[in-house]
């Protein structure tokens, strides 16, 4: 895909960015890692519900490193996408893609959360239970701004997110008082 981009910017695949090359394992073996499953991670925020502990899980699941994205791949229409803030296990209907060369993975994992890309993964598979491989987000390409630009776009999105956040509190809020 070729697109008009700002000087300095550049259409990388997703598969010259990232990887998944974290290892499967039994969660018993590391009972002291954080096990994070489909339902913890928020729809379209990427926001980190909570963990459980992996010595209560029972099927396989894939470490994954601070900085690593957490790709939903099960019914991408859910946009489960979360960059890890810690060392952790997760689901395994979660691709993990350590960032590879120098880019900022918050940028990344925002692109994956776009409605664009959310579209195009959705239309990958049918059924009702979808799910997507890398190999087939791999070729996906987006446009990728000079690290320190990267840096800016991710602490900008994070600044709106937070406004979003005390908008939606300020709300919840009238809406208890409407309720009295």
């Amino acid at each position: 895909m070729s697109r008009d981009l700002p000087s300095g910017w550049a259409e990388f695949e997703i598969g010259e960015l990232t990887e998944p090359t974290r290892p499967r394992c039994a969660p018993q073996e590391y009972p002291r890692l954080p096990f994070v499953g489909m339902e913890q991670v928020e729809s379209y925020s990427g926001r980190l519900l909570g963990t459980v502990s992996s010595s209560t899980m029972k099927s396989t699941a894939f470490q994954f490193q601070s900085g690593d994205i957490l790709y939903g791949r099960l019914r991408p229409y859910l946009n489960k996408v979360l960059c890890a803030e810690f060392t952790g296990l997760c689901s395994s209907e979660f691709i993990v893609l350590p960032p590879m060369g120098t880019f900022e993975p918050k940028y990344l994992a925002f692109y994956l959360r776009t409605d664009g890309f959310v579209s195009f993964a959705n239309q990958l598979n049918q059924g009702d239970r979808p799910r997507v491989s890398f190999d087939q987000i791999s070729s996906h390409d987006i446009p990728l701004a000079p690290l320190a630009e990267q840096k800016r776009i991710v602490a900008k999105v994070e600044r709106l997110l937070e406004k979003v956040d005390a908008s939606r509190a300020r709300l919840e809020k009238v809406s208890a008082l409407l309720k009295r």
